[in-house]
């Protein structure tokens, strides 16, 4: 297993528990968190508010990778998330772009279609 691959299982882990501390000492003190369904990107605190909002609302989540491409200073993941919101389960089909700087994430890139979280009430 890769250290990038090491990093971001421990992320995917850390959000799937909830663990929002995690992800934090994951985040490069400068990182930008960047979603197309707003087309902003937020700084650390903003993108750090955006996870808890989520793990706020669901009440089970996991990810199902799809795939995995990695490249000096960055990857991609492609994958499913199943969330459970109101007791309804839901998938979304999701891609993620990283930028990455020893065991720090310095950029995300979110893909995802913006209907499919409507159950999230976004």
């Amino acid at each position: 297993m890769s250290d990038q691959d090491a990093l971001l299982d421990r992320l995917f882990a850390a959000i799937a528990s909830g663990d929002i501390e995690t992800v934090a000492e994951l985040y490069a003190d400068d990182v930008l968190v960047w979603h197309n369904t707003s087309g902003r990107a937020r700084d650390r605190a903003g993108g750090l508010a955006v996870l808890r909002a989520f793990v706020e609302r669901t009440e089970a989540v996991r990810y199902e990778i799809c795939e995995r491409r990695h490249w000096e200073g960055g990857a991609a993941q492609r994958h499913v998330l199943h969330i459970r919101v109101a007791g309804n389960e839901h998938s979304i089909d999701a891609c993620i772009v990283f930028a990455l700087a020893g065991e720090r994430i310095t950029r995300v890139y979110e893909y995802v279609d913006g209907k499919a979280l409507a159950p999230l009430g976004w």
